[in-house]
């Protein structure tokens, strides 16, 4: 084997040596990202149980600026979802957050939830309209609601009104669900009623 065809293979060897490390490394991030998701979802929801027994808000770690607030349910999904109290990019990366009214007052307020498109709230793409809803808040309180409306809305023309004196739920997420790119000017805003409020 001649010098060149000797350079060739080590630097065949070497090139496919960096792409495996590469790789190792990379794939050693996403486990690490998916790793610490699961965990955080895990506090959340251990800090909701707590919220229950408390009957107050509290803090999924002790350097977080958001308490947990409220626990979303789509039962046609068999999913849920704890609600944070505060609805800024950094909060909603590990949940939807509260963006107007006072989940202990949603017998008599709206409360409007916001969620990124493509985690929390990516289930509002297929939730037909007639679909329920329901929200328990720290004080034990379940409220029911029927999915009535799904509208898409120009955040830069459209200002979202949020009734205080009426009861219902209104979720708000980033539309298209499949743009490439966030942070567009639209919003799908979902508006539910409510249905019979439960008290344990």
């Amino acid at each position: 084997m001649n010098r060149s065809c000797r350079f060739c293979v080590r630097a065949t060897c070497l090139a496919g040596l960096l792409i495996v490390t590469l790789s190792a490394f990379t794939g050693a991030q996403a486990s690490w990202i998916y790793a610490k998701a699961l965990v955080a979802q895990q506090l959340l929801n251990h800090t909701w149980k707590n919220s229950v027994v408390t009957q107050t808000p509290a803090k999924p770690w002790s350097w977080a600026d958001v308490s947990t607030v409220a626990r979303l349910n789509v039962p046609s999904l068999d999913a849920t979802f704890v609600v944070l109290s505060d609805a800024s990019g950094e909060a909603m990366a590990f949940g939807p957050g509260l963006v107007a009214g006072n989940p202990a007052s949603a017998a008599t307020q709206t409360l409007a939830i916001g969620g990124h498109r493509d985690t929390h709230l990516a289930f509002l793409e297929h939730l037909p309209v007639g679909d329920v809803i329901s929200l328990d808040n720290a004080a034990g309180q379940t409220f029911h609601y029927t999915l009535v409306d799904k509208q898409v809305v120009d955040s830069r023309t459209h200002t979202l009104q949020i009734a205080d004196q009426q009861p219902g739920l209104v979720l708000i997420t980033c539309y298209p669900f499949d743009a490439r790119q966030t942070g567009g000017p639209l919003r799908l805003v979902a508006r539910a009623i409510p249905q019979a409020i439960l008290r344990p």
